[in-house]
């Protein structure tokens, strides 16, 4: 993500958070997820495509970012 997107999300560059998803009537939460931060990047993340038919994601879906405590 871009450095304006860590801010939004109060998040730092290599720390660890969990992705919730919810596809086409399916949840999945993806847990240990990296956040990498970069004024190259922008808010983006790739989902590997046995985690994505899993829960029969579509390109462009919205996951909710949730912080470990």
């Amino acid at each position: 993500m871009a450095v304006s997107n860590a801010a939004a999300f109060n998040v730092q560059d290599k720390e660890i958070v969990t992705v919730e998803i919810c596809g086409d009537g399916r949840q999945l939460r993806l847990m240990n997820v990296v956040v990498r931060v970069s004024s190259a990047f922008v808010l983006e993340m790739h989902v590997d495509t046995d985690e994505a038919n899993a829960a029969a994601l579509q390109q462009h879906t919205i996951g909710k970012l949730i912080k470990m405590e």
